[in-house]
């Protein structure tokens, strides 16, 4: 599968700086995080981290080093023209890196005032939209793939189906129930 590698002319901190680590513990290489950039949609940081963990348990995978980050317009905007020569904000970015079996590790991009404006085409709420393509961020990154018609039929379906189960998971439920802001 293919995967965008960003470039970092030497700067060890892009995307996102990581934690310092202890190389002697041997979870040191297992950090999950979610952060705010500038996006002014308010979402729950630890629904969506909760999310994440239930995504990589249903595909059976463990997360690595994975970030989050919530974008604004203009950042994501950005950072499509700088990746994909595209001038106009997307609803999310991933970039997949070396990761040991059976672990996932990268960082995904998601701008949530793109995701508010595509929900209704996709008759969604807002929460469930991003909730949606958090999924499918972390899809792409353990190894999806919707690049024909059949293969993104196949990944909807999956995406449907981990969106099912975490609704099993009382403040992830309660979250994607509401509406566009809030807690």
């Amino acid at each position: 599968m293919q995967h965008d590698q960003p470039t970092t002319d030497g700067d060890s901190s892009f995307p996102f700086p990581q934690p310092e680590l202890d190389d002697s513990d041997p979870r040191s290489s297992r950090h999950l995080e979610v952060v705010r950039s500038a996006s002014r949609v308010r979402v729950n940081l630890r629904v969506l981290e909760s999310l994440l963990r239930h995504t990589l348990r249903q595909e059976g995978l463990r997360h690595g080093q994975l970030t989050l980050a919530l974008l604004d317009p203009q950042e994501m905007r950005e950072a499509n023209l700088q990746f994909h020569d595209a001038d106009e904000p997307t609803d999310h970015l991933g970039f997949q890196y070396d990761a040991p079996d059976g672990e996932v590790s990268g960082d995904i991009f998601i701008c949530p005032e793109v995701c508010v404006e595509q929900a209704a085409d996709f008759a969604e709420t807002p929460r469930r939209e991003i909730a949606r393509v958090a999924v499918h961020g972390v899809l792409h990154l353990a190894g999806w793939n919707d690049d024909t018609p059949a293969r993104r039929r196949r990944m909807r379906a999956r995406e449907d189906a981990v969106l099912a189960s975490a609704l099993e998971l009382a403040s992830v439920a309660r979250w994607m129930e509401g509406g566009t802001h809030g807690r």
